[in-house]
């Protein structure tokens, strides 16, 4: 059998880390996330499907620890598509964040019909 491991954390709905350093195993017949600090296996199933529908039912998500996480400036919740500001790098996940800070109007002009500072963007990987 030729297994796959990646290494991986689990965060929750709030970006709480649940498994700090994991590592998900793989094949064709068997998908699960090994807890190094634990020293056991946090969640096993038969497939990938299955293991990301278990992960989603608990409100939890898998997350690469080399990956930048974007955080809205605002809420602070994870983000990975918003308002971009290039020049103080702030960001906001949605309209409701922004116009805590500033007015919609005063968006429309910075972002200056595509051509300003400030723009919607997102940051997934195609």
């Amino acid at each position: 059998m030729n297994f796959k491991s990646i290494d991986i954390q689990v965060l929750d709905d709030s970006s709480t880390i649940v498994v700090k350093n994991g590592i998900l195993v793989k094949n064709e017949q068997f998908c699960a996330i090994y807890d190094i600090d634990k020293g056991h296996f946090k969640f096993v199933c038969t497939t990938c499907f299955e293991l990301n529908i278990m992960l989603a039912t608990q409100d939890l998500r898998m997350k690469d620890p080399e990956e930048e996480e974007r955080l809205c400036s605002e809420c602070g919740i994870t983000m990975q598509e918003g308002f971009y500001f290039e020049s103080d790098g702030t960001q906001y996940c949605s309209e409701k964040c922004l116009t805590k800070v500033i007015t919609w109007d005063e968006y429309l002009a910075i972002h200056d019909n595509g051509n300003g500072d400030a723009y919607w963007t997102d940051w997934y990987d195609y």
